[in-house]
């Protein structure tokens, strides 16, 4: 039930506590006993079963001496922590939030109408892309890449979700970066289409032409989709609002009866 997926800000808020006291070293019974507060409730706070009042969290913070922006940061996520959808502005929080909703699906399905998916890319792929100046520079490109889905593949977990990727045509044909890149790039796609634990299709521009249905991501358990990420150019939304939910939930169903294991050449 979408119901019973966790607020987004609320899970970038309990993390983002719990980084701010270990950063400073102060355990949780001492940072309960120097905020009057019972360790248990704190422990709460930290974990997102509870939603600490604004009020609290500024106090928290101000004890533990963190930085203005990480006060203002977190101050804002309880105030929004109630909400069902979430927009994260600066990409600050877009990891943790993936990382959070893979962990409680069983399977996970991403749609990617005109470039590789994150998780698909060779390294070279990802700094190419980065290269064309369009995607923010980052540190440590290939974050989500294809050496940790391999990974994934090859060490399984009993909490790792089956994973579904779609890709549009538009996708296998690119106009920045050398061919050889691209062509490596396709070839490791291409290779994963055949592993069991797998599912990696491509729909064709006839089906679905770019343009009429923007990337997302769908996390499912067991009970139905309950949360959909929707990427930006900085970061992502997050929604986990029913009606939404499951509108995209029809949308990934359309795209997966158009979608062929041909056509990748």
């Amino acid at each position: 039930m979408t119901d019973a997926a966790p607020r987004p800000a609320l899970v970038a808020l309990a993390d983002g506590l719990r980084d701010a006291r270990t950063r400073s070293g102060v355990g949780l019974r001492r940072l309960a006993d120097m905020i009057n507060l019972h360790p248990g409730v704190l422990s709460s706070f930290e974990l997102g079963k509870r939603i600490p009042p604004d009020t609290t969290v500024a106090h928290i913070l101000g004890v533990l001496r963190s930085p203005t922006a990480v006060c203002d940061q977190l101050v804002d996520l309880a105030r929004r922590a109630h909400e069902r959808d979430f927009i994260d502005h600066a990409g600050r929080a877009e990891d943790l939030l993936r990382t959070t909703y893979e962990q409680r699906s069983t399977h996970v399905f991403e749609w990617s109408p005109t470039l590789i998916p994150e998780a698909l890319q060779t390294v070279e792929y990802a700094r190419a892309l980065r290269d064309t100046g369009l995607v923010e520079p980052s540190p440590d490109v290939g974050r989500r890449s294809l050496a940790r889905t391999v990974q994934e593949l090859t060490s399984p977990t009993d909490t790792e979700p089956r994973r579904t990727y779609l890709i549009g045509e538009a996708a296998t044909r690119s106009d920045f970066g050398s061919t050889d890149e691209f062509r490596a790039q396709l070839d490791a796609v291409i290779a994963l289409t055949r592993h069991p634990r797998m599912s990696v299709r491509l729909v064709p521009a006839a089906k679905c032409p770019p343009g009429l249905v923007e990337p997302f991501t769908l996390y499912e358990n067991r009970a139905g989709a309950f949360t959909v990420a929707v990427p930006h150019h900085r970061g992502a939304v997050f929604i986990t609002h029913e009606d939404t939910v499951t509108a995209y939930r029809k949308t990934a169903k359309a795209l997966q009866r158009h979608a062929t294991d041909t056509g990748w050449r």
